[in-house]
C-alpha cells in the first residue's frame, strides 16, 4: 500500500513567522554592531601603537563577523519567504486538485455506488 503524504499549508505558513522575527532581531543587532564599530569615539583601543596593533586584528575580525551575521539574517528571511511561497503553491495545488476531481465526478455522474473512487471533491490536503 502506498504511503500517505500529507501537507499542511497553514502549518507551513505559520512556521515562517518565527523565522521572520529572528531575521529581524539578528539583522538589527548586526546593524547596530556595524554602526557602533564605525561611530566616531567608539575606538576605545586608542590611536597609539598598541591601540593600532589591536585595531588591526580586531576591526577586520569584527567586520567579518558582522558580514556573516548579516548573511545569516538574510538566509533566515529568504527561508521564511520561501516557506510562505511554498504554502501558497501547495494550497493552490490542493484547490486545483479538488476542482478537477469535482469536475471529473460530475462528468462521471459521481462515484457513489460504483465501488471505487469514494470522494472526489471532498477536499483534503495536497
Amino acid at each position: 500500500m502506498p504511503e500517505k503524504f500529507v501537507v499542511n499549508p497553514d502549518g507551513i505558513q505559520r512556521a515562517s513567522v518565527p523565522l521572520v522575527a529572528l531575521a529581524e532581531r539578528l539583522g538589527g543587532a548586526f546593524q547596530q554592531a556595524a554602526a557602533r564599530l564605525a561611530a566616531d569615539g567608539s575606538k576605545a583601543w586608542g590611536n597609539d601603537k598598541p591601540g593600532q596593533r589591536f585595531a588591526s586584528g580586531y576591526v577586520p575580525a569584527a567586520e567579518d563577523i558582522i558580514k556573516a551575521g548579516s548573511g545569516v539574517s538574510e538566509v533566515l528571511d529568504t527561508s521564511a519567504e520561501n516557506l510562505r511561497s511554498m504554502a501558497e503553491v501547495l494550497a493552490r495545488a490542493n484547490e486545483a486538485a479538488k476542482s478537477t476531481t469535482g469536475r471529473l465526478n460530475g462528468r462521471l455522474g459521481g462515484t457513489q455506488g460504483r465501488g471505487g473512487g469514494g470522494g472526489g471533491g471532498r477536499g483534503g490536503r495536497a
